[in-house]
């Protein structure tokens, strides 16, 4: 799924790799309020070279079958340092995985969730 925005612009592009389909309505609009591209991921194959242009966005759900150490060597530098990995917090072990992946920000679902358009606002790089 790839927003019109993401596919013809230039700017910053929300990336969400998630299975969730009510996590992927909230990203994507929290990405339209902000006016920024939106484009969700099942597969690191998938994001291409967006995993490289600096102005991405990296949002990750630790509830997937994700290989973070996979996903953030795909990543740019500064992607990997504004991406956002998020997990139910008893699962302690992918959370400290996404950290030590280099993942620039690790928190709960829940906290992903309460402050998502914050989280994202302060991501979002605009020239």
């Amino acid at each position: 799924m790839v927003s019109e925005m993401a596919a013809g612009s230039v700017g910053p592009v929300v990336l969400l790799y998630s299975t969730d389909l009510m996590l992927l309505s909230s990203v994507s609009g929290a990405a339209q309020s902000l006016g920024v591209g939106f484009r969700s991921l099942r597969a690191v194959a998938e994001a291409g070279e967006q995993l490289r242009v600096a102005e991405t966005v990296l949002c990750v759900d630790l509830a997937s079958n994700v290989d973070v150490c996979e996903l953030g060597a795909a990543c740019s530098e500064a992607v990997l340092g504004r991406a956002i990995a998020f997990g139910p917090h008893v699962h302690v072990l992918r959370l400290e995985a996404a950290r030590v992946a280099g993942f620039g920000l690790v928190v709960s679902r829940g906290q992903f969730v309460m402050q998502l358009l914050s989280l994202l606002s302060d991501r979002c790089v605009r020239d």
